[in-house]
């Protein structure tokens, strides 16, 4: 069965192991060494790459996070990781600034408990 990570894994929501939002994926990183029957995932990419893409261009590389695989806990409707906020660093400051700065001001957007 063949499986085409990229088209599987591409815009997937990712959240951190406290259930915040990271980001979306924009790009896998494949990795083959000389030994290895196959490529083997080592990180996702997240950042801003939507408008590159909504263009039909490939976005920069130095405009992209990278997210370890280690980190990855679980793939399904969105890729869950177990590292939280703290441990992610950059990765999620559009995450949280959009957070605090645009969802925070829409009335009856914030959680009780």
């Amino acid at each position: 069965m063949q499986f085409d990570l990229r088209a599987h894994l591409l815009d997937r929501q990712v959240i951190d192991g406290d259930g915040r939002p990271v980001g979306v994926v924009d790009d896998v990183v494949f990795e083959h060494r000389q030994g290895l029957r196959r490529p083997r995932v080592v990180a996702l990419l997240t950042g801003r790459a939507l408008a590159d893409r909504i263009l039909g261009d490939t976005p920069e590389p130095s405009r992209l996070t990278s997210i370890d695989a280690e980190m990855i806990d679980d793939i399904g409707v969105v890729v869950k990781l177990s590292a939280d906020e703290s441990e992610l660093g950059d990765v999620a400051w559009v995450e949280r600034w959009m957070r605090d700065h645009v969802i925070a001001r829409i009335p009856g957007s914030r959680r009780k408990g």
